[in-house]
């Protein structure tokens, strides 16, 4: 895993990572649009899944690429964001609830005392979209990051749950679904405002610190 330790670094990840996911979206959009009948028919269930995958690959691989990048910021404990320090301690507590011994407990105890000091650890992990990127989950991604709690999320809660994941599922599971390529273009669109407006978050976050509580 390489590390990404400024934020140009970050900027050249995030472009990478949704440049290929852009092209593949927009190849979606035009095969529905260049079709028509059967083929427009098969073309719109493989496009709403194309759309689904790539509306959680693509919040959960920049999500964790901001982790990586904050990871390697020298940042205490003392000094993280509170929704950061969560993060961080969240991997401490998951791994004592494992623990039987009272050593296990005591080395929590002792960094609860004196370790907010030492350089935080941060878990890429802790982003998980659960196979299933909901409002509900999106929100709990939103809230982990730090990330601003946009209106837009919950004004298209709706949309991303009955249009895009419930369509999905159906989809998956071998279901016929009615749909047109109007209802699919602007799915498509609304979809990309969101990823776009989630990603200009997570740069503006990166650029303030936001992942400090004395961010700038």
């Amino acid at each position: 895993m390489v590390k990404i330790r400024t934020l140009e670094a970050l900027e050249d990840a995030i472009s990478d990572e949704i440049a290929w996911r852009k092209r593949e979206l927009t190849t979606a959009r035009k095969l529905v649009q260049q079709s028509s009948g059967s083929t427009q028919t098969a073309n719109l269930r493989s496009g709403v899944l194309i759309l689904y995958a790539h509306w959680e690959g693509w919040v959960k691989n920049v999500a964790r690429l901001y982790i990586r990048y904050a990871n390697t910021q020298s940042a205490t404990y003392a000094q993280l964001s509170s929704a950061f320090l969560g993060n961080a301690l969240k991997v401490k507590i998951s791994s004592i609830e494992k623990a039987s011994t009272p050593a296990i407990h005591n080395e929590f105890a002792l960094f609860l005392m004196e370790g907010l000091s030492g350089k935080a650890r941060l878990s890429e992990d802790l982003v998980q979209t659960q196979s299933n990127l909901s409002s509900a989950v999106l929100s709990n991604v939103v809230e982990r990051l730090g990330l601003p709690r946009r209106t837009e999320y919950a004004t298209r809660a709706n949309m991303i749950d009955q249009e895009l994941v419930n369509r999905r599922n159906s989809i998956a599971h071998g279901q016929f679904l009615e749909l047109n390529a109007n209802d699919f273009l602007a799915l498509h669109e609304d979809v990309l405002a969101l990823l776009q407006l989630f990603t200009d978050d997570v740069r503006n976050a990166a650029s303030t610190s936001s992942y400090l509580k004395d961010s700038v």
